[in-house]
């Protein structure tokens, strides 16, 4: 028998919801979000090589990029870690419909292993779709090195659902 995983342990009591998701009725212009902190390691740095195939020298050699402080993380995997310090978060684990582009995306500072990075993600518009059923956000990201300085910037859109009004409405506040 195949039990429905949002309902694994409902009867003992012991389900923990890791869902905060945000719906478009929650979010307005302006607002920032601060996500938690996840330190970059040599096995991000290998891992990504592999699924990539970027096995560049200034990501693979030790010997060559020594003088310039360290291997390099590639940029588009501060991309990937940005979508997963948002899911960690739990803000879209039941919102989000798609991602709808990269705008805009530059790489100020590098990424290196050992770097503690943090991302915020700031609401700069918000849009009703011609389905009523979602929105769309424009959303810039930063994400930030252990020493505050802004390692990439960039914005994403996104189609996010709208909250189910009869559900929220029939909620005992």
């Amino acid at each position: 028998m195949t039990q429905d995983p949002a309902q694994f342990g409902a009867s003992t009591g012991r389900f923990i919801s890791t869902d905060h998701s945000l719906y478009f009725e929650d979010m307005d212009v302006g607002q920032i979000y601060r996500s938690s902190s996840r330190t970059l390691s040599e096995t991000d740095l290998t891992l990504f090589s592999m699924v990539s195939g970027d096995w560049n020298q200034v990501h693979s050699d030790a010997e060559y990029m020594e003088a310039g402080g360290g291997r390099l993380l590639h940029g588009v995997l501060g991309i990937a870690v940005i979508t997963g310090l948002m899911d960690r978060a739990g803000w879209f684990t039941s919102s989000a419909i798609a991602m709808t582009g990269i705008d805009d995306w530059t790489f100020k500072r590098p990424l290196y292993i050992g770097d503690t990075v943090t991302m915020e993600m700031e609401i700069l518009g918000k849009r009703l779709v011609s389905a009523e059923d979602k929105g769309f956000l424009d959303r810039q990201f930063t994400l930030y090195n252990q020493h505050g300085e802004i390692a990439q910037q960039g914005r994403c859109g996104f189609l996010i659902k709208r909250r189910d009004e009869s559900a929220v409405n029939a909620q005992d506040w």
